[in-house]
């Protein structure tokens, strides 16, 4: 409950944040007194929004693991950047205390549940407790990261910001690489040392592109939308150049989401005679490498190919992945000791059995279920009605990066990343901007006022 300024308004709102009926002394009772709010109040409101510091942090945070400067700035690489962010987003985590509604979501609660099993796999660790702890104690900055992603990320701008952060970060990736000819073997790899696995930047990339599509669609500003739409050909371009046959198909789930979404369902059939020409041109220009690849994949007529023996190689590491989760159900070996056990010193190159091996069936079942959270909360926005055209486009776009992680992932170690788990984090800020819209205008049709002169009052 707020007061503002010479306004002597209150509005109760309970924890699923419905609005039931006339409060006395509320809006509904006296909406002559939202009218009385003086535009100095207005900006004084706007100056003070709440959760201000937590969010800078945030974006700090992100930038700073996004960008990893350290790999492009001289002389940052003997600073500790990836602490000092871990401090920041502490300083966040604390600063947002006094003002975030602690009704956490489902999604929250697992990841909680989830870093303490894991915590647990490392303490029981088999193989290498060591190792374990030391993977935890990077990995376990995603739970306060996605606390404060909920808690300060309460309007849509604020959304958009951390959006362009990961968007832009992954544009400038992609461009540099493909520039600077960063490749081993002929496939593209990161000009960012933290992002030089060919298959890892291409699945991120994946990620970030629907992300870029909702920014350029988003804006009206000419040149932003040119912009944009040069930076994603050019981050198409590098998954191909990357010559990664998971970033391939990843790209392709994220690309259907999309057309589903915009060419089908909001009748832009005109998009569908795009995308041929589009993959046509991308398919013949970016050379031989993906092609190449996904033709030597065919056991039977390709022996002793390097994508053949890639595959074949994977396919026992799936097997070996399933059998120390057999062997070790409960606490699985451990984060990151699965490359000791697996006999060749590699991942598992699937995030479900990395999971489940390192962290136990209960990791493996939590990870999933933070997964479908927010498969969940996307459903749930499209539920509402007449929700604004902007949220249902950036809601198209963290369904499509979220689908393209669903199926990315199978074929790469990402579990102890922080994309998937801030991919949900988005969704469950979409769907509390989503019901904070739809309560501002409950309250102002009910009062009679316009949504801006609510929204100085009951912003939360």
């Amino acid at each position: 409950m707020k007061r503002l300024g010479s306004a002597q308004t209150k509005l109760r709102m309970d924890h699923t944040d419905e609005v039931h009926g006339p409060i006395p002394g509320t809006l509904q009772e006296n909406p002559q007194t939202v009218e009385e709010v003086s535009k100095s109040d207005v900006k004084h409101s706007n100056r003070r929004r709440p959760l201000g510091f937590a969010y800078f942090g945030l974006v700090v945070f992100m930038f700073v693991y996004f960008a990893r400067p350290e790999d492009w700035i001289p002389g940052l690489a003997v600073v500790p950047l990836a602490k000092i962010a871990g401090i920041v987003i502490l300083l966040a985590l604390v600063f947002s205390f006094g003002n975030i509604r602690w009704n956490m979501p489902l999604e929250i609660a697992f990841l909680s549940l989830l870093v303490v099993q894991l915590w647990l796999a490392a303490v029981f660790s088999p193989v290498w407790k060591g190792g374990a702890v030391n993977a935890m104690l990077d990995f376990s900055k995603v739970l306060p990261l996605v606390i404060v992603i909920y808690g300060v990320v309460r309007s849509i701008n604020r959304l958009r910001g951390i959006l362009f952060v990961q968007g832009a970060t992954f544009a400038v990736i992609a461009i540099i690489s493909i520039v600077s000819q960063h490749t081993t073997g002929g496939r593209l790899q990161s000009a960012s040392a933290s992002f030089g696995n060919s298959n890892d930047l291409a699945l991120l990339i994946d990620l970030s592109l629907p992300l870029c599509l909702a920014l350029a669609l988003t804006t009206r500003n000419y040149w932003k939308k040119s912009a944009w739409t040069v930076a994603m050909l050019a981050m198409i371009y590098a998954v191909f150049l990357t010559a990664s046959r998971g970033g391939a198909i990843a790209l392709l789930v994220a690309a259907l989401v999309c057309l589903w979404q915009l060419g089908v369902k909001s009748r832009g059939f005109y998009l569908l005679l795009l995308v041929p020409f589009a993959v046509m041109v991308i398919w013949l220009y970016s050379g031989n490498g993906l092609r190449n690849r996904f033709e030597q994949t065919t056991f039977s007529l390709n022996h002793g190919t390097e994508a053949s023996e890639s595959s074949e190689q994977r396919k026992e590491l799936l097997i070996r992945s399933l059998e120390v989760t057999a062997q070790h159900p409960l606490f699985g070996i451990g984060p990151g000791n699965f490359m000791i056990v697996s006999g060749v010193w590699h991942v598992t190159h699937n995030s479900y059995t990395q999971m489940s091996a390192e962290g136990g069936i209960p990791a493996f079942l939590l990870y999933v279920l933070i997964l479908w959270r927010g498969v969940a909360n996307l459903r749930e926005v499209r539920r509402y009605p007449g929700t604004k055209n902007s949220i249902r486009i950036f809601a198209m776009a963290l369904e499509a990066s979220l689908a393209a992680y669903l199926v990315g992932s199978f074929f790469l170690s990402q579990a102890y990343q922080f994309f998937p788990y801030c991919l949900v984090a988005y969704t469950t800020a979409l769907l509390l901007v989503v019901r904070r819209n739809r309560k501002v205008s409950s309250c102002a049709s009910q009062s009679h006022v316009t949504p801006t002169q609510v929204e100085v009052t009951v912003w939360q």
